[in-house]
């Protein structure tokens, strides 16, 4: 089966988690046997040597601070929107909690194809990978029926691909299911236009910004999206939507001293501490309804 764009780049970031040592990545990595040669796209751009780090580091932010609300929250329900490659099921499937992974259908049959595999054949993880276009009603309500405790929804990675009125169907759904089951939705990118830039201003240093644009300008052509259509560019402009929308928001930090990063080990100790600086003035997104 022809893979998705979209599909590749989640194949990148679980090898990226898998490089970096990170246990049930590197399971999952193992099963799967990613390549990174998206990364390949990026190779005549100057200081693209580098941009694997920077990659990892946002993965790996990104992994472990979702995994530490999801957690803190503690609902029976978590429902992993776009979810990839994600070995996630790993650390909250645990038989206390359902893990629910949603993705395109070719992500999908993968992951049940090798369920049990994946999983070390743990009887008390249970498989529950759904197949759906999330941005049509129909579909999300096929969902909503295999849920009835509180959830936590997770979109990680997913908000950048929609445009504005997938964004509106997407928010009606979610405040759907969470009126109906009660709990928490949960944004950990909510801020794509500071984040990954300050990842590459660090280690990259000066023309990073440049780099930057230029490095979007062809992701938004590999996956063919138009990013006009996109809008939420800021957290600012998220929360503004969010709240218009009937949900209530709390910034909560993206960074917090309990985690421990291996990424930061692939760079100099004076830009760790930089990229530890920026992280901690960068949030997540806890979204409840009013």
């Amino acid at each position: 089966m022809k893979k998705s764009k979209v599909g590749v780049t989640a194949q990148v970031n679980l090898a990226m988690l898998a490089n970096l040592g990170i246990e049930e990545a590197v399971h999952f990595q193992k099963v799967f046997q990613f390549s990174t040669s998206i990364l390949d796209i990026f190779s005549h751009l100057p200081m693209s040597g580098k941009l694997p780090i920077c990659i990892s580091m946002l993965a790996e932010i990104l992994y472990k601070r979702t995994n530490e609300i999801i957690m803190e929250i503690d609902n029976p329900v978590i429902l992993d929107l776009a979810c990839g490659y994600s070995p996630r099921i790993l650390k909250v499937g645990d038989g206390l909690h359902t893990y629910i992974g949603v993705d395109l259908p070719e992500v999908v049959v993968d992951l049940k194809s090798h369920f049990k595999e994946l999983t070390m054949h743990k009887e008390n993880i249970k498989e529950h990978y759904y197949s759906a276009d999330i941005s049509k009603d129909s579909e999300f309500h096929r969902l909503m029926t295999q849920m009835k405790d509180p959830v936590t929804v997770i979109t990680q990675g997913l908000l950048t691909y929609l445009t504005l009125d997938q964004k509106q169907v997407l928010m009606d759904n979610i405040k759907a299911l969470l009126k109906k089951n009660g709990g928490y939705w949960v944004i950990p990118d909510a801020e794509p236009d500071r984040t990954f830039p300050d990842l590459l201003r660090t280690v990259l240093g000066s023309g990073a910004y440049s780099f930057f644009k230029k490095m979007m300008k062809i992701v938004d052509t590999y996956v063919k999206r138009d990013s006009k259509q996109n809008g939420w560019f800021n957290i600012d402009e998220i929360c503004q939507a969010l709240e218009e929308n009937g949900f209530r928001v709390k910034r909560v930090p993206l960074y917090t001293d309990s985690l421990e990063l291996e990424s930061l080990h692939l760079v100099s100790t004076e830009k760790a501490e930089e990229v530890i600086r920026n992280l901690k003035e960068r949030h997540s997104l806890i979204v409840t309804v009013e």
